[in-house]
């Protein structure tokens, strides 16, 4: 982006001369000043999400058995979820390793990645105005409801073997992310019950 910027700022200078970067920078500022409210509210939404709202919690509440009501709480956390995909994909991978069904998943990463909350309010609503965000929505509201019926039928045609390592593999990830906060907290795990991958028997030999 830095070097786009560059770009921008010696064309400009070229076309128009100093007169062009004070416009310039001007629209830039004007711009800023009306975006700001909504980056701030943005960034205090993603934060408090995190805290009120645990992957694994989420997860529990999508599972294959929850029905209905599971694939509506996964495209509701889409909407509502905070931050960008740094935060959206592990958010994703920790309701997978908790339990949530594929269905709940596809439906949150859809409404992830089609709209959310925070983005129309941060950058959709001050950058391209209500009617055309309005008409956005509307426009692609259909992306998270066929990929909850969809996502799930292709996923059971992929091999069971695929299937299995990819829980298998994020479980152990979130196993040793739990280890990892409760040594850093002072509470070392106590020898005899470490996985050291290698079953030695009852006698320890």
């Amino acid at each position: 982006m830095l070097g786009l910027l560059v770009v921008a700022t010696l064309l400009v200078f070229v076309r128009e001369g100093t007169g062009g970067l004070a416009d310039g920078g001007e629209g830039a500022v004007r711009l800023l000043l009306r975006a700001a409210p909504f980056v701030l509210l943005g960034i205090g939404m993603a934060g408090m999400l995190t805290v009120l709202i645990p992957p694994s919690a989420i997860g529990r509440w999508m599972g294959d058995d929850a029905g209905f009501a599971g694939l509506a709480i996964g495209v509701a956390a889409g909407a509502f979820s905070p931050g960008g995909p740094y935060i959206a994909y592990p958010l994703a991978a920790g309701m997978m390793s908790g339990g949530a069904g594929i269905g709940p998943l596809a439906g949150f990463l859809a409404m992830r990645n089609s709209f959310t909350v925070s983005r129309l309010l941060v950058w959709d609503i001050p950058f391209l105005g209500l009617p055309f965000t309005a008409a956005r929505v509307v426009g692609a509201i259909w992306l998270p409801l066929v990929s909850v019926v969809l996502v799930p039928v292709l996923f059971r045609l992929m091999p069971a073997g695929a299937r299995e390592a990819a829980r298998t593999k994020l479980a152990r990830t979130s196993e040793m992310r739990t280890r990892g906060k409760t040594r850093a907290g002072g509470e070392a795990t106590p020898p005899e019950i470490m996985d050291t991958g290698v079953d030695t028997g009852e006698d320890g030999r």
